[in-house]
């Protein structure tokens, strides 16, 4: 279950792939390296069914890495956990056991994980929490500051242990919010990126019942954009979509498109 690729960094030619359940492994000059890039399989939950969301689901290299040899990784473990990871490299492979866990998150249903983690044009660490799952967000967690989910959190991890709050967020040192908080009211980020030359950030959000949106960040934004689940789906009122609904404050989609294959619906 391959779910993401990139390029081993500086080198074009060497491709490193993502398989969902924990093993990371390497495509050189076009044929799959016996030994893979890293493998920590036993820790992670293991896809029980085609739509399984859990998982493996996202790699970052350090803009370092050739310096520091390390990289970062988000995946649910055995447990339910979301976990950001740290490990570092021996040699040209990651080592198993080098992992720093950064942040350790429970998830209170087993679907709507997120999943990307990239590092921005400002050199921080940037990741895609999902709502935590069930249908509808059923404890509105995407509205809510003072937890993680429904999010792109925001860490520096420029530092020997654990991670640093920018002073630039958005809710840096406010009582009751989570200062990790850069944007929020995000169903499922699955999968989010910055364009190269100009900074700028798509974020891909999965749709409840009807709409699927593509969110944007310029990048000069100060953070703290209110993407609009569970009020909205796309530009729509949710759950009934009858125009009565609080708009005021909300970032629109850049673009929004219905889901009408209902593929899940029908197997």
């Amino acid at each position: 279950k391959p779910l993401y690729i990139t390029n081993y960094p500086n080198n074009n030619e060497k491709l490193i792939i993502i398989e969902q359940e924990g093993i990371i492994k390497i495509l050189n000059d076009g044929k799959t390296e016996k030994i893979p890039f890293l493998d920590i399989s036993k820790r992670v939950h293991q896809p029980l069914y085609p739509a399984d969301e859990m998982g493996m689901l996202g790699l970052a290299f350090d803009p370092n890495f050739e310096q520091n040899g390390y990289f970062y990784v988000n995946y649910v473990d055995r447990k339910y956990h979301t976990n950001i990871s740290r490990f570092k490299t021996n040699g040209k492979l990651g080592d198993p056991n080098s992992e720093e866990i950064l942040i350790k998150l429970k998830q209170p249903y087993p679907n709507h994980n997120g999943g990307s983690i990239e590092f921005g044009p400002d050199g921080y660490l940037y990741i895609g929490v999902g709502d935590g799952g069930s249908a509808g967000d059923p404890e509105n967690r995407a509205q809510n500051l003072s937890n993680l989910f429904g999010t792109i959190l925001r860490i520096d991890i420029n530092t020997d242990k654990g991670y640093i709050i920018p002073k630039d967020n958005p809710f840096y040192k406010i009582e009751a919010f989570k200062s990790e908080i850069w944007h929020y009211g995000l169903r499922n980020p699955w999968r989010f990126s910055f364009d190269k030359k100009t900074g700028d950030m798509y974020i891909g959000d999965v749709g409840q019942n009807n709409w699927e949106e593509i969110d944007f960040q310029p990048v000069n934004s100060k953070g703290g954009l209110n993407f609009g689940w569970k009020i909205l789906e796309g530009t729509h009122c949710y759950p009934k979509d009858d125009g009565n609904c609080l708009k005021e404050g909300m970032t629109p989609p850049l673009f929004e498109y219905p889901n009408d294959a209902n593929y899940l619906k029908t197997i």
